[in-house]
């Protein structure tokens, strides 16, 4: 890379940091992300505008919110954890994977996440709204009302999603591939584990968030779908990267 050329990780986070700054200064009447004139709820017009949901991504057909959900974030602490991670991380694997390569994987942890959410909801293991019958009618009132839709919508399809830490664990993960002994020390708990066992780590909170039914298991749904997609990719690289080496 040239030297004076920015990185992507630079621009990831400087990108994420004005999209919030920026996203801090309109809000806008609005319920589930669907703008609803009159609501005393306000949300953040960019979250609005760019908040990934099934209903708005794929019934609306707004396929992009797939990426634009992942440059917002819900509140400072949201954005300082990812983009620290993001800050330690990212390097690490830009350098191996080179910059275009990076940003596609880094991208594309960030699709899986919102899609694995999805499908966890779909399947009823993650429920970010109750079923009962109250909120399916509510659900539909509100898009029936709000938008030009007029077929049935299950309640989970309009939870909107925001975030990068689907796509910051995807790098997180390729980390503890590269570099799975490497020792990281963490603030709280203050401990000392390697990159690998701070990733099964990561892993089993996700998991255990998700099958007891933990606050921000739809999240944690996001986390383990990046972490997936991550880990398959990484795997199908060493293993292409080792068979190389066995050709000479």
């Amino acid at each position: 890379m040239n030297r004076n050329t920015i990185s992507v990780t630079s621009s990831l986070i400087i990108i994420n940091i004005v999209v919030f700054v920026v996203g801090l200064m309109s809000q806008r009447p609005a319920i589930l992300g669907i703008s609803v004139p009159g609501a005393d709820i306000t949300e953040p017009t960019l979250q609005v505008m760019g908040a990934y949901s099934w209903f708005t991504c794929f019934t609306e057909g707004e396929l992009w919110r797939l990426i634009s959900y992942q440059f917002l974030h819900a509140n400072f602490g949201h954005i300082l954890f990812n983009m620290w991670a993001l800050y330690f991380f990212g390097p690490l694997v830009e350098q191996i994977m080179g910059s275009r390569r990076y940003l596609a994987y880094y991208l594309a942890c960030g699709v899986a996440g919102a899609l694995f959410s999805s499908l966890l909801a779909l399947a009823g293991i993650v429920n970010p709204l109750s079923g009962d019958p109250q909120s399916v009618l509510y659900v539909n009132e509100l898009v029936h009302q709000f938008t030009n839709y007029t077929g049935h919508v299950e309640p989970w399809e309009i939870v909107p999603m925001i975030g990068a830490s689907a796509a910051v664990y995807g790098v997180m993960v390729s980390v503890a591939f590269m570099y799975p002994h490497q020792q990281i020390s963490l603030l709280f708990p203050p401990v000392t584990m390697t990159m690998r066992t701070f990733a099964l780590v990561v892993i089993g909170i996700a998991t255990a968030t998700i099958l007891f039914g933990g606050e921000n298991s739809g999240g944690e749904a996001g986390h383990l779908g990046g972490i997936i997609l991550g880990a398959l990719i990484m795997t199908i690289w060493k293993w292409r990267v080792i068979r190389q080496y066995r050709r000479f």
